[in-house]
Order: structure tokens, then C-alpha cells, then sequence
């Protein structure tokens, strides 16, 4: 039974109105990702605009990580606290006024505080989204629900670089920032109507489809299992830090790709703006179907071999993969060749993200948002440190050289994972 028959096939017997959810969370990693990601397509206008070098570039975009990585724990705790649905909707208005503010960063240091403060409102959402999929849906399905939720990110992104570039060329690159800033007011008008925190505050969700939600509640109360975690028994153990640890590794080569394969395409293989935003569609293209598709295969791996090994089983071979090909793509002598290598590398790469998302309800479901942002955060610093390296890394030894460094450091990740353990979190008086 393939994927999409699965779905359905539960669909039919207990309900939908998760997947309808999770398609509502999708939609706002779209405008988020769209966002965030029309920097990168607009940087080497902004850059002949501000006469920036490319690590002056690097230090704007590193800007909105910094932001980004203050509010992740935080907002992981509103969430759990208050519902994911209001923390969601509060930094989406939030960090829509800075996207709209941000051609008025007449200075290198006015732009940076713009970009730190609009991090600070997109911060809130990651871990806010988590603790309403841990509401949603059970964790049987949760890998699944990660993968359709993220194919956002890559759909963003790719829909961001056509519409900037003919933003940029019929307009300006400040009219980018102008428009995208009013898509995220539109999805809070949409969560209002028809999003709830949680399903049993929701009027259409059946009584059927509400047992089916929380079937892992209930085995845990007739088991007598069900454990109430504090902060330091989540924080004290290893694991948790470990598989942090290792999404950093992924997403620093996410955010090399994000914030410089524009400017890569342009600067350093010599395309025109037009092109570059054609190729640098192509690698989110393909992530859009591998972010569902890795989500699946983690169900289906856990299922098969337990959580440990099946939710880290593709997050392996995804980091590794993504390494790999992103070198052939860097050496490769051919345009085509070096976009459909980096491609891949960004397809296997996406492809580790229902794996990783789904770790966080493994560990504890009723504390997947404060999980979720402890990982957001080490993903953020990533995000902080790849635009950050790879434009020193430009500047010093050239786009290779920048290329190399976060292949390794993928592979890296992968080695990390390796002494992770995903299972639920014991209290530490139980530990042995």
C-alpha cells in the first residue's frame, strides 16, 4: 500500500479533519519560508544596491537566525502553555511588519536590527506548529504529518525565487519585501476561521477520529504508564542534546542552500538572474517530494525496526547522501550536471526532516514544543552560522572551498546521530 492509499484509507474509516490541519500548517511554512527566504533572491541586487561585499551579505542574513534563535525555546513553552495556534498567529503579524520594513535598513546596522527582530516573531512558529501536530496527530502518523507540514518550507522557497526575480526585474527589490509582507495576515485570517490548538476544541472532528487521535493517550493511561516530565528530566538527557546536536549539522547545509545558492548560481557559475532563479527552483522541487516521502519512510522504518533505529535510520543516510553529492555538484564542469547533483543533495538532504520532526514526540508528546525548540534553536544556529562561514569562506578561498565545508559538515551530523537514542524520556529518579 503505497503512501497517499494509506492516508486515505484511514481517512475514510475515522475522519480527516487532521490532514486538514496539517494542510493549514503547511500553507503557513509556504508564506513563512516565502518570507524568509526573498533575501536570498534579492541579495545581489541588495548587494549592488548597498555596495556589500559577501561577508557584509552574510552578516544581514546570519541577522535573522540570531532573532530566530532567541524566541525557539520560548515560544515551544507559550505553546505548550497556550495553544500552538495563538503563538503561531501572533508572530506571524509580528515578523510581517519587519518583512515589510526591511527595505527601510538604510545602514549595515539598521538593516541587521531589522532582520534580528523580524527572526524574533518567525522564531515563535516552529515549535508552536510541533505541539499543534503532537495535538493532532497520533504518533504513529506523526513522521507523515512532519513530511506534508515542511513540504512547505520547499514550496516557499521555490515559489519565492520566480516571483522575486520578476518582482525584482518589473519593479524593484524593495517591492518584494512590500508584497510578500501581507501573505502571513491573510493564513491568520484562514487559522482564525478554521484552525483549532486542539481537536476537541474543534466542532467538525468526529468522536471516531478524536479516539483515533489519542490512541497513544489512552494506552498510556490503562497501562498505567502515562509519566509527567519536569524541564530538567527533558534537558538532562543525552539524547536530546545529541539529536540537537546533529540537526545542526543538517541545517546548516539547509541554510548554505537557502541563503546562498542564488547568489552561488550568479557569482559563482555565472547565470543570469533569470536562470539563477529557474535553477535554484529545481533543488526545492524535488525536496517538495521528498519531505513526505522521508516523513512515510520513518513511519513505516519505526514501525519495522522500532523508533531508535527507524526515526534516525533516513536522517542517516539522508546527511550522508546530501554530503556526497553536493561535492560531485560542486566539481561538476557542466551547468546542468552541477544543478541536478546539488539537487539531489538538497532532495536527500530534505528528506531527514520527517525523521528528525518526529523525534521530539518520541521523547515526550506532551512536551514536544520545548523539544522541538531546544532542536529549533541548534537548527537556528546553523542558520546563523552558514550564511555567516560560507560568505568568509567566499570572500578567502572561493565558492568551493564554502561548498566543501558544509558537505562535511552534513556528514558530520550523521556520525552525531549515531549515539542518539530516540525513546521515551525516563524521570531521572527512575534512572538506573
Amino acid at each position: 500500500m503505497n503512501m497517499i492509499s494509506e492516508v486515505e484509507s484511514i481517512g475514510k474509516s475515522v475522519g480527516k479533519k487532521r490532514w486538514e490541519i496539517v494542510l493549514l500548517l503547511t500553507l503557513c511554512y509556504l508564506i513563512l519560508y516565502m518570507d524568509r527566504s526573498c533575501m536570498s533572491m534579492a541579495g545581489p541586487s541588495m548587494m549592488n544596491y548597498f555596495h556589500w561585499n559577501a561577508s557584509q551579505f552574510g552578516l544581514v542574513s546570519t541577522a535573522f537566525f540570531i532573532g530566530y534563535a532567541c524566541t525557539q525555546i520560548l515560544g515551544g513553552w507559550l505553546a505548550d502553555k497556550f495553544g500552538g495556534g495563538k503563538v503561531v498567529m501572533f508572530g506571524a503579524i509580528w515578523w510581517s511588519v519587519f518583512v515589510f520594513l526591511t527595505p527601510f535598513g538604510a545602514t549595515l546596522g539598521l538593516m541587521i536590527v531589522i532582520r534580528i527582530v523580524m527572526g524574533m516573531g518567525e522564531g515563535v512558529s516552529l515549535p508552536a506548529m510541533s505541539t499543534i501536530i503532537a495535538k493532532w496527530v497520533p504518533k504513529k502518523e506523526s513522521g507523515l504529518a512532519w513530511g506534508i507540514s515542511i513540504m512547505g518550507v520547499s514550496m516557499g522557497i521555490a515559489l519565492a525565487m520566480p516571483i522575486s526575480a520578476w518582482i525584482i526585474k518589473t519593479w524593484s527589490w524593495q517591492m518584494v519585501f512590500h508584497s510578500f509582507a501581507f501573505l502571513a495576515p491573510i493564513w491568520v485570517i484562514i487559522w482564525w476561521k478554521f484552525g483549532k490548538d486542539k481537536p476537541e476544541d474543534h466542532p467538525s472532528v468526529s468522536k471516531e477520529e478524536l479516539q483515533y487521535i489519542r490512541v497513544d493517550d489512552n494506552i498510556s493511561e490503562n497501562s498505567g504508564k502515562r509519566t509527567i516530565l519536569s524541564s530538567k528530566d527533558i534537558f538532562s538527557t543525552p539524547s536530546v542534546w545529541t539529536g540537537a546536536l546533529s540537526f545542526f549539522c543538517t541545517n546548516y547545509l539547509f541554510y548554505l542552500f537557502m541563503t546562498w545558492l542564488p547568489t552561488y548560481f550568479v557569482k559563482g557559475r555565472g547565470f543570469a538572474m533569470g536562470t539563477s532563479a529557474i535553477y535554484t527552483m529545481m533543488p526545492y522541487i524535488v525536496a517538495t517530494f521528498t519531505y513526505p516521502f522521508g516523513g512515510w519512510l520513518a513511519d513505516k522504518a519505526a514501525k519495522k525496526f522500532g523508533d531508535n533505529m527507524g526515526r534516525k535510520l533516513f536522517p542517516l543516510l539522508g546527511m550522508v547522501g546530501a554530503g556526497v553529492m553536493l561535492i560531485l555538484g560542486s566539481k561538476a564542469s557542466s551547468a546542468i550536471s552541477a544543478v541536478a547533483l546539488i539537487s539531489i543533495s538538497n532532495g536527500v538532504l530534505c528528506l531527514t526532516m520527517g525523521g528528525y520532526y518526529s523525534m521530539p514526540m518520541i521523547f515526550s508528546s506532551t512536551n514536544a514544543g520545548k523539544i522541538t525548540g531546544l532542536y529549533a534553536t541548534f537548527a537556528t544556529i546553523g542558520g546563523i552560522l552558514a550564511p555567516l562561514l560560507t560568505g568568509i569562506m567566499v570572500d578567502a578561498h572561493g565558492y568551493t572551498s564554502a561548498l566543501y565545508l558544509g558537505a562535511g559538515i552534513s556528514i558530520l551530523g550523521a556520525i552525531i546521530l549515531l549515539t542518539s537514542t530516540v525513546r521515551p524520556i525516563v524521570p531521572i529518579a527512575e534512572r538506573k
